[in-house]
Protein backbone atom coordinates (compact mmCIF):
# COMPACT_ATOMS: atom_id res chain seq x y z
CA UNK A 1 0.00 0.00 0.00
CA UNK A 2 1.33 3.21 -1.23
CA UNK A 3 2.45 5.61 1.55
CA UNK A 4 1.35 9.39 1.84
CA UNK A 5 5.00 10.48 0.76
CA UNK A 6 4.98 7.82 -1.94
CA UNK A 7 1.40 9.72 -3.58
CA UNK A 8 2.83 13.03 -2.89
CA UNK A 9 6.40 11.80 -4.81
CA UNK A 10 4.24 10.31 -7.70
CA UNK A 11 2.16 13.35 -7.83
CA UNK A 12 5.26 15.47 -8.16
CA UNK A 13 6.63 13.38 -10.76
CA UNK A 14 3.06 13.92 -13.26
CA UNK A 15 3.31 17.18 -12.39
CA UNK A 16 6.97 17.13 -14.30
CA UNK A 17 5.44 15.40 -17.06
CA UNK A 18 6.66 12.35 -15.68
CA UNK A 19 10.39 13.40 -15.98
CA UNK A 20 12.14 11.92 -12.65
CA UNK A 21 15.16 14.58 -13.61
CA UNK A 22 12.71 17.36 -13.71
CA UNK A 23 10.94 16.75 -10.79
CA UNK A 24 13.74 16.36 -8.75
CA UNK A 25 14.87 19.67 -10.15
CA UNK A 26 12.16 21.45 -8.89
CA UNK A 27 12.18 19.93 -5.65
CA UNK A 28 15.95 21.41 -5.45
CA UNK A 29 15.08 25.31 -6.70
CA UNK A 30 12.14 24.80 -4.13
CA UNK A 31 14.63 23.81 -1.32
CA UNK A 32 16.97 27.03 -2.85
CA UNK A 33 14.38 29.18 -2.41
CA UNK A 34 13.60 27.74 1.24
CA UNK A 35 17.05 27.88 2.25
CA UNK A 36 17.31 31.58 0.87
CA UNK A 37 14.31 32.50 3.14
CA UNK A 38 15.73 30.88 5.98
CA UNK A 39 18.81 32.70 5.90
CA UNK A 40 16.99 36.25 5.78
CA UNK A 41 14.64 35.31 8.51
CA UNK A 42 17.85 34.15 10.68
CA UNK A 43 19.17 37.70 9.22
CA UNK A 44 16.25 39.90 10.24
CA UNK A 45 16.40 37.86 14.22
CA UNK A 46 20.13 38.90 14.37
CA UNK A 47 19.71 42.17 13.16
CA UNK A 48 16.87 42.43 15.47
CA UNK A 49 18.84 41.23 18.82
CA UNK A 50 21.55 43.61 17.47
CA UNK A 51 19.28 46.75 17.60
CA UNK A 52 18.62 46.00 20.93
CA UNK A 53 14.65 45.41 20.58
CA UNK A 54 15.11 42.11 22.65
CA UNK A 55 12.60 40.03 21.09
CA UNK A 56 12.65 36.97 20.04
CA UNK A 57 11.07 34.69 17.76
CA UNK A 58 9.89 31.10 19.40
Amino acid sequence: MPTRLDKQIDRIVAESGGSEHEALRALMQVNEHLEAELARLRAAVIFSHASGDGEWLH
